[in-house]
């Protein structure tokens, strides 16, 4: 609704599906927070930095809220388990 009052405004029709959902493309949904959320989750991800360092770089002071932050899906959660395992078992 607030899209398209936005639009009416600057003059312009707002393009909507069969339900009456205004239909955006993609990259008017990307916002600096999302970006910056993927950023540090894929820091995350690469192993190439500490906690301390990524909690450093997205100012959060907990590992916690960090955690909660970054959201790993289950497949993700499942593949940083494997991968400390492998480690675990060439140390071994």
């Amino acid at each position: 609704m607030k899209r398209k009052e936005a639009l009416k405004k600057e003059g312009k029709e707002a393009e909507t599906d069969l339900n009456g959902n205004v239909i955006v493309p993609r990259y008017a949904c990307v916002t600096s927070h999302t970006a910056r959320r993927t950023g540090i989750t894929n820091m995350y991800l690469s192993h190439k930095y500490t906690m301390l360092q990524m909690m450093h770089v997205s100012g959060h002071k907990t590992q916690k809220t960090f955690m909660d932050y970054i959201k790993l899906s289950s497949e993700e959660i499942a593949d940083e388990i494997a991968a400390m395992s492998k480690k675990e078992s060439e140390v071994w």
